[in-house]
C-alpha cells in the first residue's frame, strides 16, 4: 500500500479513535481509545462517571480482553499500560482499519 492509498509512514503517530469497554472490579464503562501502542493507550469514558484506577480488562472493539493497569491523568482521562505488550498485528489492524 502506498501513502496515497492511506498508509502512514513509519514513525508517525496515528490519530485513530477507537471504541471499547474498560472493565474494573466495580464497573464496566464504554470508552474512547486513542494513542494505541503495544504498551498502552489513553482512555476517556463515554459517561460522566469516573473510571477506577488499578487493574482493568480492556476490550478494543470486539477484541480482548487485555489485562492492564489504569492510571488517572485528570478527572476525565486515564492512561492504560498493558500487562503484556500487544502483538504488532493488533496495532496494525486498528491503525489501518
Amino acid at each position: 500500500m502506498t501513502l496515497e492509498e492511506g498508509r502512514q509512514p513509519a514513525g508517525e503517530t496515528m490519530s485513530v479513535i477507537l471504541y471499547g469497554e474498560c472493565v474494573s472490579a466495580r464497573e464496566t464503562a464504554r470508552v474512547r481509545i486513542w494513542g494505541l501502542a503495544d504498551l498502552g493507550c489513553d482512555l476517556e469514558a463515554e459517561s460522566p462517571a469516573p473510571l477506577d484506577e488499578g487493574d482493568v480488562a480492556l476490550w478494543i472493539g470486539a477484541i480482548g480482553p487485555f489485562a492492564a493497569t489504569a492510571m488517572r491523568r485528570n478527572s476525565c482521562l486515564l492512561t492504560v499500560r498493558f500487562k503484556e505488550p500487544l502483538d504488532g498485528k493488533i496495532i496494525e489492524h486498528f491503525n489501518c482499519g
